[in-house]
């Protein structure tokens, strides 16, 4: 399974070019930041407390270097901040990140590297009618998910949350859909965090993003 950042990273890729799609490279690093925070929450690694701070829950290596070293992070302060404090003061350099995530993905067979630069890979057998990419299978499973009547899990809700927060819903729905998609994003994520803490608590981390992104703009 992928964690969140790899999903992001894989929908941020230009296909053409091998690297990021030049409207998500500004908001890329916060929105991968954010993503990673809500990655660890899904894992029951860290939480809100009473003072609306991220805490500690579990410090206990995951076997994964980038949730590990935002766990060392974590663990390194001596107290909790707000999530909008670890959104700036975690150290993920936009091109080191994309590095870092496309060898990774690359190593496991996902993408094809060229240099500095990361690619899709066809299966050979469909050489004529390629399979779909597993960035458009991505995409097509996230838009089922939100547009449809169901409810959506929390995995799909935190992904999107991120997004919106960070101004990069295109990379899954047209411009037509996204104030619908954006309605029903909120609706979803609202009616979910009243019986799972954990979307609580991801919203908080969605909300710092969003923040962090408008004071960067200043």
């Amino acid at each position: 399974m992928l964690t969140l950042f790899e999903e992001l990273f894989l929908l941020s890729l230009d296909e053409d070019t091998g690297n990021i799609l030049s409207f998500a490279k500004k908001p890329f690093a916060y929105a991968m930041t954010g993503s990673i925070l809500a990655e660890l929450v899904l894992l029951d690694k860290i939480r809100l407390n009473e003072k609306h701070r991220l805490e500690l829950g579990d410090s206990n290596a995951t076997g994964d270097e980038i949730l590990d070293e935002a766990i060392h992070a974590l663990q390194s302060t001596e107290k909790p901040h707000r999530p909008s404090y670890w959104i700036s003061q975690l150290d993920l350099k936009p091109k080191k990140l994309r590095d870092q995530m496309g060898t990774r993905l690359a190593t496991r067979g996902l993408l094809h590297q060229e240099d500095k630069r990361f690619f899709w890979i066809f299966a050979e057998e469909e050489e004529d009618h390629p399979m779909p990419l597993l960035k458009y299978q991505l995409k097509a499973a996230l838009r089922d998910k939100i547009l449809s009547n169901e409810s959506s899990e929390a995995r799909c809700l935190a992904l999107v949350k991120i997004l919106a927060a960070s101004g990069l819903l295109e990379l899954i729905f047209t411009r037509d859909e996204l104030p619908l998609a954006g309605r029903v994003i909120k609706e979803k994520v609202i009616r979910s965090a009243l019986e799972n803490p954990a979307l609580q608590t991801i919203e908080e981390i969605a909300q710092a993003v969003a923040t962090t992104l408008e004071d960067a703009e200043d």
